[in-house]
Parts: structure tokens; sequence; C-alpha cells
């Protein structure tokens, strides 16, 4: 969004700065101490997009705003359509915005059942980062070709970080897909920023990939996804191609709504760990409601044109 709209990206940590200027050139990267952040960004901006909903951003720049009597204006904007928030009290917190830009109809539908959606003003927006992807896609295959050097068909396994749903499969999962790999696939292992990994078993089929923020040149080399909760199955729903979900706590896919992406592809639950890769056959049977489900997440009648 900040690329698409010349405005600039605030960061905090160094790292980050020096990730969002190599992966998004030209994009106007300032980077402040998090000891100032609050009184220059309130002193330099009436508007911020933040990801966080207004009572978490008020809890950081409370004094800054009281001490130059000033309200920065907040825009809601998610980092993904995740399936979070249907347990945990997450997205309630929104009744306090003003704002929100939505991918489509599925995140307004989110919102309404949340009962916060009435007092927004909200923004359809599509899938912008795949736009953005497809905009520069000469540059990020150049970098992904870099990165993945092998002609194997890769297997991307994005587990998400142990929330307070307790929704990663990580610790069981991984040594399972490690040890049975076949040979004629590459596994790369994309975690969540949160997911603390100290270290993986390493090869020349097998991948960890951190501190690589732009996803959808990843996506399009993938072949297969396999995941628990993340936000980059829905994602993976663009390319239309074969999912498999880990499902650590034994939900039912039919009533649970935290589980409404599985019916994209195929629930394993943790006993059947061991035959994940026997789920790999081909799921052309399930295409059609990848690509409704696609549609209901990302398509819009027009797109913003950023």
């Amino acid at each position: 969004i900040a690329h698409m709209m010349s405005i600039p990206l605030i960061v905090t940590e160094e790292p980050l700065a020096a990730q969002a200027k190599a992966y998004y050139p030209g994009l106007n990267v300032i980077y402040w101490d998090v000891s100032c952040v609050a009184e220059n960004l309130v002193t330099s901006f009436d508007t911020v997009f933040c990801s966080m909903p207004r009572p978490l951003f008020d809890e950081a720049f409370f004094f800054a705003q009281k001490l130059l009597k000033k309200k920065v204006r907040t825009i809601w904007l998610p980092h993904g359509n995740s399936d979070k928030g249907h347990k945990a009290p997450s997205m309630e917190a929104l009744e306090h915005d003003t704002a929100a830009w939505v991918y489509a109809q599925k995140m307004i539908d989110f919102l309404k059942e949340k009962n916060v959606f009435h007092h927004l003003d909200v923004t359809v927006v599509g899938n912008f980062r795949y736009a953005y992807y497809q905009k520069h896609r000469a540059f990020y295959d150049a970098l992904i070709d870099q990165l993945l050097p092998t002609t194997k068909q890769t297997i991307l396994y994005a587990p998400t970080w142990k929330d307070t749903e307790n929704s990663s499969s990580f610790d069981e999962a991984f040594p399972i897909l490690v040890k049975n790999l076949p040979p004629e696939y590459a596994l790369v292992i994309k975690p969540h920023p949160n997911l603390v990994i100290s270290e993986i078993s390493s090869g020349p089929d097998i991948l960890l990939l951190n501190n690589f923020p732009p996803i959808y040149p990843l996506l399009n080399r993938t072949a297969i996804y396999i995941g628990d909760m993340s936000s980059i199955g829905y994602d993976f729903l663009t390319f239309n191609r074969p999912m498999v979900f880990l499902n650590p706590n034994r939900r039912d896919p039919k009533n649970d709504p935290s589980l409404f992406l599985h019916q994209c592809g195929v629930t394993v639950n943790p006993e059947d760990y061991d035959k994940i890769y026997d789920f790999l056959d081909d799921q052309a049977h399930l295409s059609s409601v990848r690509k409704a489900v696609y549609d209901y997440t990302f398509k819009t009648v027009k797109q913003l044109d950023l």
C-alpha cells in the first residue's frame, strides 16, 4: 500500500528498514527509533494506516497525542485474511475505529459478525498484494530464482505462531515433514514472524525462508501448500493448487468457522501427520471450491486503482 500510494513506510527496527529497502525498491522508508516514533509520527502525519485496532494505537501514542494536542486518524488495514478471531475476542476492538480497508466480501461479513461494521467507513481494495506482484513480477521472480534454484517441485509449509488459540502445528509436524519428504520434492518452510525456530534439519531439498516479506513470488513457485491457520493459505488460493491443512487441535472443519479455508483442501489431524505426503494426490475436484472461496475473499466488482 505504501509503495502503490507513494506514502512512507515507518518502521522502528533497523533490520525491517533494510528488508523494506531491499525488497521494495523505490519505497520511501522512514526509520525512527521506538523512543521517538510516537512524537515524530504525531508531529508529521494526520492519517496513518496500521494493522492494529484503535485502542492499541492509542495505548502506544496516547502521550504524544496529548502533549501535541492532536489526534491522528487511523485506517485499519489487515496484513492478511486470517480465520483467527472467531474464538479470541480480537476483532471486537475495531468498534473503536472509524475507517477500514478490506479485501472483499468475506472480510466485510466477518466485521458484521463481530458487530463492528456498521460504524466503519469501509473501502474495498481487492487483492492489491497480488496486483503489486504482477506489476513487478520480473524483479520478484528473479529474487525467488536465486533463493530456490532447485528444479524439483516445491512444497511450502507455512505454520502460524503459537498464539492464544494454540494454532501452530510446527512442533509436532515439522520433524515428520522433514523425515518423510519424498525425493521428488523440495520443502520450503516459511514460518510466521512470531514463531521462534532455533534450528532445523538442513539438506539440499530443505530451506528455511526467514526474513523474506514478499509472499506471492514464493507462492507462484509452490506446487503444494501445507499450513494450519496462516493467512498465506488464502493467498495461495490465487493459484488454485492442492492444499493440505494440519489440524493440531482436532477441530471440526464442518462446524468451526475458524477452519473455513479447510474446505479447499485436505484436513489432517495429528495422529495422521506421518501420512501427510499421502494426501498430495490430485485435488482437481476441489478446484471450483477454491475458486469460489478466492472470489469471496478477494474479488471485487471494481478493483481500487492504486
